[in-house]
């Protein structure tokens, strides 16, 4: 069984590595998040979240990047090519929502990301 940590290889972690991605990025917006989809010189998949103040006290965002981890690990199939970074921003309405919600609106919003990315290998900088 793997390993389901979420270790340093596979997040977004530097202020460049965030800026980058919202330079560079596609954006889609959800019922209960935005995704931000843009490719890596990395090749693999990467996961960043930007949950800000607005979003609620340390336990609410805490609590919100921990949901979205782990539909980010729970979710192996999810329509992805290997080489993007992935950066999330959590909505208020996330904690109302129920999981399986989450999960779904997820994956749709980053479906949309994904299918508008250009498939080009020379659209990393």
């Amino acid at each position: 069984m793997p390993s389901e940590r979420f270790t340093k290889a596979r997040r977004v972690r530097r202020r460049g590595e965030f800026q980058r991605v919202f330079d560079l990025s596609v954006r889609a917006k959800g019922r209960y998040l935005t995704v931000l989809v843009a490719p890596n010189e990395a090749g693999t998949t990467r996961l960043g979240i930007v949950a800000s103040r607005k979003l609620g006290d340390a336990v609410r965002r805490n609590r919100a990047k921990r949901l979205i981890r782990q539909i980010f690990r729970q979710t192996r199939s999810l329509p992805v090519r290997p080489g993007v970074d992935v950066v999330v921003i959590p909505r208020r309405e996330l904690f109302d929502a129920p999981y399986s919600n989450l999960e779904s609106d997820f994956r749709g919003t980053l479906e949309r990301c994904t299918a508008r990315l250009p498939v080009a290998a020379d659209a990393v900088r």
